[in-house]
């Protein structure tokens, strides 16, 4: 049991680390894009582009943390198997595919391999968010079935 709450404090760091240091990042963007990269590594034709989709991909994985310490704190605190669940990995998967969907919009403008390997990381991501969303879905209908016949 001890181990469990262990890893539980340990797994409440990290996702909280993430996602304070995520903000920060989201937040240095423009100034990372702008002032530190030196010119002759980004085009300047690009750089509000760029710029653009690391924001808003960015915006999109901070609301993929926060979900998932949302979820988080209902694993630990009361039933994780609720319809909010469902809903919030359904909001992840739609995140996730939005980030894909930036992505492709930035290989049109800059292609790069690991450009091209996020896209498929985010598509998959999405997938297996809807999947798990129905997983937990059949979860919920079990429970409140069996809740009912005891």
């Amino acid at each position: 049991m001890q181990n469990k709450k262990t890893l539980h404090h340990l797994t409440k760091i990290l996702m909280d680390f993430m996602f304070y240091s995520g903000i920060l990042v989201c937040a240095s963007v423009p100034v990372i894009i702008y002032k530190l990269i030196p010119h002759a590594l980004i085009a300047e034709g690009i750089r509000l582009q760029l710029t653009a989709v690391l924001m808003l991909s960015g915006i999109a994985a901070l609301y993929i943390l926060w979900t998932l310490r949302c979820i988080f704190q209902t694993l630990l605190h009361t039933d994780p198997f609720t319809m909010k669940n469902v809903d919030a990995l359904r909001k992840m998967a739609a995140a996730s595919f939005v980030i894909s969907a930036l992505y492709i919009t930035k290989c049109l403008f800059w292609f790069t391999l690991a450009t091209a390997i996020i896209v498929i990381i985010f598509a998959i991501a999405g997938l297996f968010s809807l999947v798990l969303a129905d997983v937990f879905k059949q979860a919920v209908q079990y429970k409140e079935e069996n809740d009912l016949t005891v």
